[in-house]
């Protein structure tokens, strides 16, 4: 009798054990946002303009409807962003 309990209770342990490791393993979904730093063009001159974060599709512009860039090298700003502008 004692036998029969054991090879019924190992399986059922086991696959209990994975069903905890399975839902234990999950992402939930979320990504981190990293803000990164905005710039737009002003007189010919990358001026800071909020931040912009990379999780869109969607390009990042401010609410007066000006296109705001990241920068990718010293002087020029023309990498492109994306949507949920900060002040």
């Amino acid at each position: 009798m004692r036998n029969l309990k054991f090879k019924f209770l190992l399986p059922v342990a086991a696959f209990m054990l994975a069903i905890a490791a399975a839902f234990a393993s999950q992402d939930d979904g979320k990504e981190e946002m990293a803000l990164v730093q905005g710039y737009i063009y002003q007189n010919g001159v990358c001026v800071p303009h909020g931040k912009c974060d990379l999780s869109s599709t969607a390009t990042c512009t401010d609410n007066t409807g000006r296109i705001v860039f990241g920068k990718n090298g010293p002087t020029s700003c023309s990498l492109p962003l994306f949507m949920n502008w900060q002040p």
